[in-house]
């Protein structure tokens, strides 16, 4: 990037080493840059550095792509200022829709704002338009079947946004319909949807570190319509991955799933006592790893008790029977009992024995198990013909483990089988087949994980994300190609980010890491250690697989499309394996349940005839291809959701925690990828609007200040433009092209237009200081006169009032006598409200006012201004944010508590004389804090200017300085300047005369900030013509 461009005092964008991307000043610039921000100076590469541009992005930009700029910087710092400023969470990129968790409500997701939506009503991005033009391409278009995928980090809304579209896309579907059966039907399988939302969640959600209700699964819904009518027709649900390991154990401060919290909130003592259970988390070992009972999320405490009831009734909507119901609970509660069994060593044989064998048999009631072959099975290791093989306390433990895992995962399986039921179009009296029936997909996928420690799981969500980022890199591509293509211009060649070679050493056939991790499985002497060093062996010497220099065989790392994950291999071939011994599962099987808890754990391998069964990452790779084939027969569309901060406060971005998001996501390696290409698009009237300052003179000629090409010369007026400084400035083509709307150009191209811009500006910004001059002054004089236009009216008012009061007075009565009772009601009420109020005013109005609101809304405003006249801006401002109720304002005003220092010196004690409410105490000192920087940069005059830091006396003095001298031109300029500038300064009437070419006269063309030659120059040619050499000056800026 030219140095040009970076200049000492500028706003320039730094990498800050803690908060990431962020905005500095700019100290001095060379191999390494010194950057000043919030008083402290920090050091950073070239590299880690962007131009702040003026108007490179807005945040009323509603795409990101629209950014004249397009850099990781100024995408985050416009997605910045969309949700901190004005209180937006959704922002286009491209077709692709980035969706920022606002944890709070949002008026524009509301129920009424939905409706609007369907009906084609909208004004800014929202997820529902995704679903909107899915929906109209399969409805009204009649194209392919449509896919929404949907990804982000826990915490980042994820199953909300999922939730909110299916809801839009019922109301989309019974809305688009006359037909009073069809509306019925898609509001019954809409109905049935919602319900099973409380299932899912309660046994596949939980609270983790991250957010209070995450999804520890992936689905995949297909929501199927009847192309002829648009009708909703039935639903149909696949689930990837569930975190079994969650059922035994947790992080500190996570929860296991909720649904054995809710169990246990909701039991009645009939039910307690029936299921064996004593209604605390605390008493369960498998609930008390995490140490954490309560689901709270920023001092909001969701109740468990709350959601089994909604449990309960989403049971009853989705038709699961109390006989059904009562199998449930009698696993969840054999599971937490099975938990707190303890094993210990036999003295004798040195094997794993039972302390509290009165928990086993209250399992076995609970499964309706034979107590004594449940005994056995968890004590057995393995039985032959001829031994009998014992377990120690660690394989005893696994054991227990392993089954309280497959009973979990069967009673979730079977539910979801069971909603699928519910909610399929059969059920519903339509069907999936025929060419009428169409569907839209979601996927609602675990986002790319990079913690502390990572382990199997997180290795096969990962391996997930980098299949479909192939997926999402073909997409963006094939995107930026299109707009090419119906722009009309070729698109430059773009180094494709292809991630196959990663991919393909993680699933190859025999070679890949999932391979290799199977075969070892298979391998009886197999262990964690020596799947590793093969690994090693295999891949080490590769691009994207790292092998630690550490020769303890441990762990690898992968370098993702997203980041460089370092996995910890410990526990993997049990992970994969997940194992249940074949006599466990004969006696599961055998329950008198057999109906429920009978079908939970399948068959046995010896009764499928000796075959193995599947691994867990050969069934996730079957489907994740399974998946990858169904989405590459639809027509795809993305959201990506975010989450602004880690402790999931509203309306506070954290810079480097959501570019972290944003690189996981794949959004930044868009980025690049377009930057390749040319990332700066701007519309034909923009770039002629912004560089309409440097166009050559023929084009300033053929339109002189006021006039704009037309349409149809305004894509040559552009080219002109562009390729006159591209010509200057040497840049290599391909440089800029020119598009039937927009004009795109190469970074340096717009770097080197941004260098002359700024050059040009610098010149001509001191020859505006007569104009600004005069506007103030105007400005004040308009002020001035509206304001004692209303001091006049408020004074007409106040007399005729006083005049009322009197008449009243004499007459013995009060000053609110004669008014009708309610009006009288209302004359004291708003006494009391507002206590600073003359009564002669406030009777005048409740009398003119023909209701109370009315009267109240009047009596707000004049007082609003009675706070703002006495408040300069900045304060105003800060009162604003801080949300200070306008009584409050004027106790701060009558304690002449009106500027910045004072406030800083405000103490509690006068806060709490003052009537500060504890939200207003705490919304002040933030407010403070975060502006207080601000203050000290806003100090500084532009540096365009040339200007200091001063002081708000220093800064009036200099203005009393500049209007003195301005007023001292005028008295110069008015007995010499004539013509059309004497008249429009209002200098003087009109006279022509000439001035003699005097050192005097140079120096007042020098005071307006002309150079001396240029004022010699103009005078000359001018032939001392004063107004002619005005003109001239003048002409040539």
């Amino acid at each position: 990037m030219s140095k040009e461009i970076y200049r000492p005092g500028e706003k320039i964008f730094y990498v800050n080493p803690t908060t990431g991307w962020a905005i500095g000043t700019l100290v001095e610039y060379g191999k390494k840059v010194k950057v000043t921000d919030g008083g402290e100076e920090f050091v950073v590469p070239q590299d880690d550095c962007h131009n702040h541009t003026e108007g490179a992005y807005d945040k009323s930009y509603n795409d990101l792509f629209a950014m004249g700029d397009l850099h990781q910087a100024t995408l985050l710092y416009c997605l910045k200022g969309r949700y901190e400023d004005d209180g937006m969470m959704f922002t286009r990129m491209g077709e692709i829709i980035i969706s920022i968790n606002p944890f709070c409500f949002k008026e524009y997701n509301s129920r009424e704002a939905m409706e609007k939506h369907t009906a084609g009503k909208w004004d800014h991005p929202h997820t529902w338009e995704v679903a909107h033009k899915a929906y109209k391409k399969i409805i009204v278009m009649d194209r392919q079947n449509q896919s929404i995928l949907i990804s982000g980090e826990s915490g980042a809304g994820k199953t909300e946004t999922a939730k909110t579209l299916i809801d839009y896309l019922g109301m989309m579907s019974y809305s688009h319909s006359c037909n009073a059966v069809q509306k019925t039907l898609a509001e019954s399988v809409n109905k049935k949807l919602k319900a099973s939302n409380p299932i899912l969640e309660s046994f596949g959600n939980a609270k983790t570190s991250r957010n209070d209700n995450s999804s520890r699964f992936g689905k995949y819904i297909k929501l199927f319509f009847n192309k002829e009518s648009g009708v909703l027709t039935g639903a149909e649900m696949v689930h990837y991955l569930l975190e079994k390991s969650r059922i035994v154990t947790q992080n500190e401060g996570e929860r296991g799933y909720h649904v054995f919290y809710e169990f246990l909130a909701g039991a009645t003592p009939e039910m307690r006592e029936k299921y064996h259970v004593t209604g605390k988390p605390q008493d369960y070992y498998c609930l008390s790893r995490g140490n954490q009972f309560i689901r709270e999320l920023n001092g909001r405490i969701t109740e468990d008790l709350g959601e089994y009831k909604n449990l309960m009734q989403a049971f009853k909507d989705t038709g699961i029977t109390d006989a059904q119901q009562d199998s449930i609970f009698r696993v969840l509660a054999s599971i937490l009992n099975l938990q707190n069994v303890k094993f210990i060593t036999d003295e004798s044989s040195g094997k794993a024995k039972i302390e509290n064998p009165e928990i086993v048999d209250v399992v076995a009631k609970l499964l309706q198990v034979d107590p004594k072959g449940f005994h056995e099975c968890l004590l057995i290791k393995a039985r032959t013909k001829i031994m009998t093989q014992m377990a120690d306390v660690n394989e005893a433990t696994d054991m227990r483990d392993a089954l309280s895992k497959a009973l979990y995962s069967g009673v979730f399986d079977w539910l979801v089988c069971k909603l699928n039921t519910v909610i399929s179009p059969e059920a519903n009296g339509s069907t999936t087949a025929g060419k009428n029936t169409c569907y839209i997909g979601l996927l609602d996928i675990f986002g790319f994980e990079n913690f502390k420690i990572n382990s199997f799981e997180q290795f096969c969500i990962n391996y997930t994300n980098e299949s479909l980022q192939n997926r999402y890199n073909k997409f963006t591509f094939d995107l930026d190609k299109q707009e090419c293509d119906e722009e009309g211009i070729s698109c430059p060649i773009m180094e494709y980010p292809d991630n196959k070679p990663c991919l393909d050493m993680l699933e190859m056939d025999k070679k890949g890491v999932m391979s290799m991790l199977d075969a070892e499985c298979a391998f009886k002497l197999g262990t964690d250690e020596s799947f590793t060093e093969k690994a090693w062996g295999s891949w080490g010497e590769t691009e994207f697989f790292i092998k630690p220099k550490s020769t303890r065989a441990d762990h690898f790392s992968v370098k993702h499309y997203a980041a460089e994950v370092k996995y910890m291999t410990k526990g993997w071939l049990e992970k994969n394996s997940d194992t249940l011994k074949d006599d466990m599962k004969l006696v599961v099987n055998a329950s008198q349940d057999s109906d429920f808890i009978g079908t939970l754990l399948g068959e046995p391998e010896d009764a499928a005839g000796g075959k193995k069964k599947p691994t867990v990452s050969f069934k996730f790779k079957q489907q994740l291809k399974s998946l990858q084939d169904e989405l590459n027969s639809t027509d795809s569309h993305f959201i990506r959701t975010v989450k602004p901060n880690p402790e999931m406060k509203a309306g506070m971005i954290n810079n480097g925690y959501v570019m972290t998001q944003l690189t996981c996501a794949g959004v930044i390696e868009t980025i690049i990828m377009k930057r390749q290409g040319y990332p700066v698009r701007q519309r034909h009237k923009e770039f002629w609007l912004r560089y309409r300052i440097i166009a050559p003179k023929d084009v300033k000629k053929r339109f002189p200040a006021g006039t704009h090409p037309n349409e149809q010369e305004m894509a040559g007026v552009c080219r002109e433009i562009a390729q006159f400084w591209v010509n200057i400035l040497g840049s290599k083509a391909p440089h800029f092209d020119i598009g039937h709307t927009k004009v795109f150009s190469k970074s340096k191209v717009n770097e080197g237009l941004e260098i002359v811009r700024h050059r040009k500006i610098r010149r001509l910004l001191p020859r505006c200081v007569p104009f600004l001059l005069k506007w103030i002054a105007a400005y004040k004089k308009k002020k001035a006169e509206l304001e004692e236009k209303r001091r006049l009216a408020q004074i007409a008012i106040r007399e005729a009032a006083e005049a009322r009061a009197k008449a009243l007075a004499e007459g013995g009565g009060t000053v609110s006598a004669g008014l009708e009772t309610q009006k009288e009601a209302e004359f004291t009420e708003l006494a009391d409200l507002f206590p600073h109020f003359d009564l002669p005013v406030i009777l005048n109005i409740v009398e003119q006012s023909p209701t109370k609101d009315i009267a109240l809304d009047f009596l707000l405003d004049m007082q609003k201004q009675r706070v703002a006249e006495a408040l300069p801006l900045t304060v105003q401002a800060v009162f604003e944010e801080a949300k200070l109720r306008t009584s409050t304002q004027e106790k701060l005003i009558e304690r002449g508590i009106t500027d910045r220092e004072k406030l800083y010196e405000l103490s509690s004690d006068e806060m709490a004389e003052i009537g500060f409410s504890t939200e207003e105490r705490e919304n002040l000192a933030g407010v403070l804090l975060s502006q207080q920087s601000n203050w000290i940069v806003n100090q500084r005059l532009n540096v365009l200017m040339g200007a200091e830091d001063r002081n708000a006396d220093e800064i009036a003095a200099d203005l009393a300085m500049l209007e003195k001298a301005a007023a001292e031109i005028k008295k110069d300029l008015e007995g010499h300047l004539a013509g059309k500038y004497a008249k429009q300064f209002g200098y003087g009437d009109g006279d022509k005369t000439k001035l003699p070419p005097s050192a005097d006269q140079i120096k007042r063309f020098v005071s307006m900030g002309f150079t001396e030659q240029q004022a010699k120059d103009a005078l000359k040619k001018a032939g001392n013509n004063a107004a002619k050499a005005c003109d001239i000056l003048l002409g040539d800026a």
